[in-house]
């Protein structure tokens, strides 16, 4: 499983607009079966989740640093149409895009200078 998350996060697969359990298995040489069982076993997830999980968490980076649309953040972090990337990102951190950032750019006193990605994964883990 540690080398699924290590393509991920040096590779940034998740970017990869047509990526699919079958590309991950290729990638890593690695039955199919195999990662989708780890994945559901480990996180209690689907692999398009998983997946999904580090596209939101790349989006949040970019919400989060830029100025940029939030239609161009979703393709950038690997969505294919802006629906999924809301469906999404509202099932990993329970806002909708523009309300996070807003939240973001809020200073917030008890937030203690942690940046938002950290913010990110210290409520979700991946």
């Amino acid at each position: 499983m540690r080398s699924v998350d290590e393509l991920m996060r040096r590779k940034a697969l998740y970017k990869d607009l047509e990526l699919n359990l079958s590309r991950i298995a290729r990638k890593l040489g690695v039955p199919a079966r195999r990662i989708s069982n780890a994945i559901n076993r480990i996180h209690g997830i689907s692999v398009s989740q998983y997946v999904n999980n580090y596209r939101v968490e790349e989006a949040c980076r970019l919400l989060s640093a830029t100025d940029e649309a939030i239609t161009q953040i979703a393709f950038e972090a690997g969505f294919l149409t802006k629906s999924n990337f809301n469906r999404e990102f509202l099932r990993v951190t329970g806002q909708s895009p523009s309300s996070w950032r807003e939240e973001q750019r809020v200073p917030e006193p008890s937030r203690g200078g942690i940046e938002p990605t950290a913010r990110f994964l210290k409520s979700y883990s991946i």
